[in-house]
């Protein structure tokens, strides 16, 4: 071997080893390195991660899979059990670090990150001289439409469709509500914590023309609409959306509330066909079966044929 291989060789070795120390403080002194508040470690394409460390990168970093199975999978195994009835929190599997107000215009397909608002984007193709981004929807940032099977919560005529009603003294004797009177029905038996519902007002036989409103419960009673208008003696019905309100006082507190006001006396009847939920939830025997796959649905669509 030459003078000069030799003195090459010994160059490389010398550069393997400070390598092998390099990784070995990184594994073994990650704490030492955090606690000393360190620059982040500067790693170079083929260089290892370094744990419990910032890892600063100017190239992407791709897990290439061959198989039929998830290129990375993140694992929590630590959980926490809120008490008898609660539910078990997870430690978090990922985190993104919020950023800036959108992701940038040239972040690749397939791109997630989170805003300083708290949004998650996530890109979906090119778009002439930028990229596609949208915004995903969450229950912090929008809600959903969930049909239910058509429940029927009101039918003043009898007394067993009466038990919703919170109010005492606002029904005559066979059970028609009163003329100027607001009527609030509770709808935890369907919803829990819903934003809005969708129904049908019925009004039946009133005993003179008039008109009577679906309204939030905690709400001023707004004097200038109604869900229904009616003659004396007609049955008549009408479809409404009303916003969903809760009782805060503490001796009635109660959730998922909306009342229902009647310039003149007659029977009622309401019935809910839909709620729109955001971060609440709608009773599994109320809602209307929902595919589990919404895309892999089998088939083609007639217009597709």
């Amino acid at each position: 071997m030459s003078e000069a291989q030799h003195e090459q060789d010994s160059i490389a070795r010398r550069g393997l080893l400070r390598r092998a120390g390099t990784v070995a403080a990184g594994v073994a002194g990650a704490g030492v390195v955090g606690a000393a508040g360190a620059t982040p470690a500067q790693a170079a394409a083929g260089d290892p991660v370094v744990q419990g460390a910032t890892n600063v990168v100017d190239a992407a970093t791709t897990l290439r899979n061959t198989g039929a199975r998830a290129a990375l999978r993140l694992q929590s195994v630590r959980t926490y059990d809120e008490g008898p009835g609660g539910r078990v929190q997870a430690e978090p599997a990922l985190q993104l670090m919020p950023s800036g107000s959108t992701l940038s215009n040239v972040a690749e397909a397939g791109s997630i990150g989170m805003d300083m608002q708290g949004n998650i984007w996530i890109v979906t193709g090119a778009s002439g001289g930028g990229n596609d981004r949208h915004v995903v929807h969450t229950t912090a940032n929008s809600n959903r439409i969930v049909p239910l099977v058509p429940q029927r919560v009101l039918d003043t005529r009898y007394p067993s469709s009466r038990a919703l009603v919170r109010e005492t003294g606002y029904l005559d004797a066979s059970g028609r509500v009163l003329a100027g009177r607001s009527i609030s029905l509770r709808l935890t038996d369907h919803l829990y914590y819903a934003d809005a519902v969708f129904g049908t007002l019925t009004v039946v036989q009133p005993t003179l023309g008039g008109f009577a409103q679906v309204y939030p419960f905690g709400t001023t009673r707004p004097t200038d609409f109604s869900s229904i208008n009616y003659a004396p003696n007609q049955i008549v019905s009408n479809a409404f959306v009303c916003g969903v309100g809760q009782d805060t006082d503490m001796s009635t507190w109660a959730t998922d509330l909306i009342s229902i006001y009647t310039n003149r006396t007659t029977h009622l009847i309401l019935d809910i066909t839909a709620a729109v939920v955001g971060a609440g939830r709608v009773n599994p025997r109320s809602a209307m079966p929902v595919r589990a796959n919404r895309i892999d649905l089998g088939g083609r669509p007639t217009w597709e044929k």
